[in-house]
């Protein structure tokens, strides 16, 4: 609901807050006292067109800001600036005014002449009219929106295979070729390591042999050898260990020394019986580092990156070779979805006449409670083109208000009072999504028991949702949660638009000049009874 509304030198308007009720508020006052400017301003707050002229004589600016209660977000704002840098903002954060429309949008309705154009062309009266749809039927349109969005995922894939077809000859060659060339070299992710350090020791073969070949001399080889040596003094101590206990464990531990030194120079022995240090070998080693340092600079900065991209072309072939078989299928799903969307359209068509229906039946009373016994309302479908997310069905309001005429769109012969009045049949018939609720005109042209009964029906809409209604009669008013007294006044040398909120007392002065010009003890009494008889229900 809309607890607040707030405006700062807007139109007439210099300081204005206007807390309001949640259920039926009514704005009054002689006619000129600025009743329509907060419509204008609840405009403006849903997305209206902003414009300088709205700014307040003298000022550089205008502010309209409304206060949410349940609505997602708590405040939504329209700064009018008179450079045209107009701005909208959503709890404080900038917003484009298209954001702004919708997130406010599913708040607020303004029902009038000019306010109401969207809400009574097509996609709006088949949402509303959608709204008298029973279980198995929303369930069905539920269902036909998926499938909807399903066709529309495969039209799309469909589409990329189309226009692709020459590009992916093409990329299947280039993959191919990509493949075979790093399957072809047969490389593994440690092999440059490998051959690197081949390469340096290729490189120092005659240093590494030569340093070998002394090492095992100084081992085992030569007379007096390390080994020869560690063996002699092993002997030694192990003799002078039967006496000594401390030299029986030097002994041992020589002895490991000694098994030590005869295995590295097996070792040692056994790599120069290896070590092949032809020159063939290094050439061979430099062609293959530098055969890898070529699949390096096409596919990768290392080996693994090389391979990681094999893999993502290899996927990538596997994929594109099998697009013409994907397009198949697809077409196949397309052509399936196709049949049942058009089943489904069908369905939703036969619901939607169900519901028109039932919503001439539900509204025509109506129209007569409100003052167009005469006048006809009839739900033009026409049910003749693809099907779209909610079908294949074109929804239009068609009105008349005399016998005679030709029935015509809602929009274009309805008077500003007759489409509020209209507008609040057919909410009462198909209910709303919408919790806020305002209405401009919707006496013009009205009085007696018709004002009345226009005032017990829209009490009626209030239990469910907030209600604005801009009125010149007390019979309207009357019926009111909450009314608002909207005048002039002068400031200074300015006129300026005050409201406020009416206590019972000051509500039924103002309610008695409503109905008599004046406010005397007679028009006091009339009005206090005008509030009781709007206190009982009708037929009571």
């Amino acid at each position: 609901m809309l607890r607040t509304l707030e405006l700062r030198d807007f139109a007439i308007v210099d300081e204005l807050a206007l807390d309001l009720a949640p259920g039926f508020n009514a704005l009054t006052g002689e006619t000129g006292a600025g009743k329509s400017i907060l419509v204008d301003a609840l405009m403006l707050l849903s997305g209206g067109r902003a414009e300088s002229g709205l700014i307040r004589a003298g000022r550089d600016s205008a502010l309209v800001q409304g206060v949410f209660e349940g609505a997602g977000f708590a405040t939504a704002a329209r700064r009018l600036e008179r450079n045209g840098r107009h701005t909208a903002r959503l709890d404080g954060e900038l917003v484009t005014v298209a954001e702004l429309a919708q997130r406010s949008g599913d708040l607020v309705a303004i029902f009038g002449q000019h306010a109401a154009t969207e809400l009574v062309r097509g996609p709006h009266q088949r949402r509303q009219l959608d709204r008298l749809f029973g279980d198995e039927a929303r369930q069905a349109l539920a269902q036909h929106r998926e499938r909807y969005r399903a066709f529309r995922e495969v039209e799309a894939r469909l589409q990329e295979l189309r226009t692709a077809s020459r590009e992916r000859e093409r990329r299947l060659d280039m993959l191919g070729f990509q493949v075979e060339e790093i399957d072809a070299a047969g490389a593994s992710a440690d092999e440059e390591a490998r051959l690197e350090a081949e390469v340096k020791a290729l490189r120092n073969a005659e240093r590494i042999a030569q340093g070998a070949g002394r090492a095992f001399q100084a081992l085992s080889d030569a007379e007096g050898s390390a080994a020869e040596r560690a063996a002699e003094g092993l002997r030694e101590l192990t003799a002078a260990g039967r006496y000594e206990p401390g030299l029986a464990a030097l002994a041992a531990d020589l002895e490991q020394a000694v098994s030590a030194l005869q295995a590295v120079a097996s070792e040692v022995e056994a790599f120069l019986a290896d070590f092949d240090a032809d020159p063939g070998r290094l050439d061979a080693v430099e062609t293959r580092l530098a055969q890898l340092e070529t699949l390096k600079r096409k596919y990768g900065a290392t080996l693994e990156e090389v391979l990681a991209f094999r893999e993502d072309a290899a996927a990538e072939l596997e994929r594109l070779k099998h697009a013409e078989e994907d397009g198949h299928r697809l077409e196949e799903e397309a052509a399936r979805l196709t049949a049942e969307l058009a089943a489904s359209a069908d369905q939703l068509s036969e619901a939607r006449r169900q519901a028109a229906a039932q919503l001439e039946r539900g509204i025509q009373p109506l129209l007569a409670e409100l003052g167009m016994p005469k006048a006809r309302f009839q739900v033009e479908l026409r049910s003749d083109g693809e099907p779209g997310p909610d079908g294949r069905d074109a929804v239009r309001f068609l009105f008349v208000a005399h016998p005679g005429e030709p029935l015509a769109a809602l929009s274009e012969v309805a008077s500003g009072g007759e489409l509020s009045r209209i507008m609040l049949a057919l909410n009462l018939v198909t209910g709303s999504d919408l919790p806020v609720l305002v209405f401009d005109e919707i006496d013009a042209g009205i009085g007696g028991r018709t004002a009345l009964a226009v005032g017990s029906l829209l009490k009626r809409l209030s239990a469910e949702h907030q209600v604005l209604v801009v009125t010149h009669l007390p019979q309207v008013a009357a019926f009111a949660d909450a009314q608002f007294s909207v005048s002039k006044a002068e400031a200074g040398d300015r006129t300026v638009t005050r409201a406020e909120r009416l206590e019972p007392e000051t509500r039924i002065d103002e309610l008695a000049r409503m109905l008599s010009g004046r406010v005397t003890e007679v028009s006091r009494r009339h009005a206090q009874e005008l509030l009781e008889q709007a206190a009982t229900p009708l037929g009571a």
